[in-house]
């Protein structure tokens, strides 16, 4: 379910956000924290859609929200997540889209981990929501192994003394691998102008998995990365899912489900939805164009898992991005607010010990 539908922008519902903002202002949760630089912009922070989220994702229970609100927050400050947004290492940022190794310290012992997540393709589906692609297969036993390990690891504490690199907890790294969709993605597809008869932000995104080799011993091996990664998702950023569509799933997989479903926090379970290989396409074509379905899942888009979003024309025209400039550059990137009411998309994060501060475009946003 979209989280901003006309049921929602109702003014009943508008009272009930109202509320909870006045709320979270008087607990000092929406405070401007000294870690956001004072040109960036809040989206997928404490903007109003995503107020509203918490807000729908606990029914519109106003103290209800709040806990929810107070918890992610307590999370962003105590891991220091908005400082690792502009601190993180590129290479780290990146192994969480693909197979890169990083190193993880748990004591004195080096450990490598591969921090696999969804990631954004670069198009959108047909409402206008980013399309997050996975592979399963990426999910190895060795891989979750060393997630498994590195997940006992100490997070990292921002220090204006220590000037080493970022060593980021996986969950501090996934964090700020998500905070890409949230503060960049997101905002980015609500702007596009080619939106027409449609309002309210983009929040959420459409996630395609292929499942085609998953079996009971993948799943059993999967479970305690399935529950980090959906307590994070449902704690720090809830109704951010559209759909999660596990594409050509074998026919014995509701067994496999079973197994798995305890460890999956249960508002992220009610968003998935399994498909056998017959079912893929006549499915996703309800909600995408075949143009942007990955050729894995039927489609016409060549998309590969770790591969940097491949951006659709209309992005990369309201980008400003010629043809031979198409991909968006690796590791994070956020929007600035510019003094004459644009906004520019700065690539951020480090490397070799630099901090980046490069413009990607800057654009006119329509009210």
């Amino acid at each position: 379910m979209a989280v901003m539908s006309e049921k929602q922008a109702a003014p009943d519902y508008e009272e009930f956000l109202k509320t909870f903002t006045r709320t979270c202002l008087q607990k000092g949760l929406l405070d401007r924290p000294d870690s956001l630089e004072l040109r960036d912009s809040c989206d997928g922070l404490f903007d109003q859609p995503t107020l509203l989220r918490f807000l729908t994702a606990r029914k519109f229970d106003n103290d209800e929200a709040v806990k929810h609100f107070e918890a992610a927050h307590k999370f962003r400050e105590e891991k220091h997540i908005i400082r690792l947004y502009d601190l993180i290492q590129i290479a780290d940022f990146e192994s969480a889209r693909s197979m890169v190794s990083v190193k993880v310290f748990i004591g004195n012992v080096v450990c490598l981990t591969y921090s696999k997540f969804f990631h954004w393709t670069g198009r959108r589906g047909k409402e206008g929501h980013p399309i997050c692609f996975f592979d399963l297969d990426c999910l190895d036993k060795s891989t979750l192994a060393r997630w498994d390990t590195s997940s006992t690891a100490a997070y990292w504490h921002y220090s204006q003394i220590d000037t080493a690199p970022p060593n980021p907890h996986v969950l501090q790294l996934t964090s700020v691998f998500i905070d890409s969709l949230s503060r960049f993605v997101m905002p980015l597809c609500s702007m596009m102008p080619d939106r027409v008869g449609q309002s309210g932000p983009i929040t959420g995104s459409i996630y395609l998995a292929d499942g085609s080799n998953i079996g009971l011993k993948m799943a059993w091996s999967v479970k305690y990365f399935a529950q980090h990664v959906s307590w994070l998702l449902s704690t720090c950023y809830p109704e951010t899912i559209e759909k999660i569509f596990v594409c050509n799933v074998p026919s014995y997989f509701p067994t496999v489900w079973r197994y798995l479903k305890p460890y999956v926090d249960p508002f992220t379970a009610q968003k998935v939805v399994f498909l056998l290989p017959s079912e893929v396409l006549p499915t996703l074509r309800e909600y995408v164009d075949d143009a942007n379905i990955p050729v894995q899942l039927g489609g016409g888009h060549s998309f590969t898992h770790g591969q940097l979003p491949d951006l659709e024309d209309g992005i990369q025209q309201y980008l400003g991005l010629d043809d031979t400039n198409r991909a968006l550059p690796q590791g994070p990137i956020k929007w600035i607010q510019e003094t004459d009411g644009r906004k520019t998309a700065l690539a951020v994060g480090s490397e070799a010990g630099s901090e980046r501060n490069d413009r990607i475009a800057t654009v006119r946003v329509s009210q």
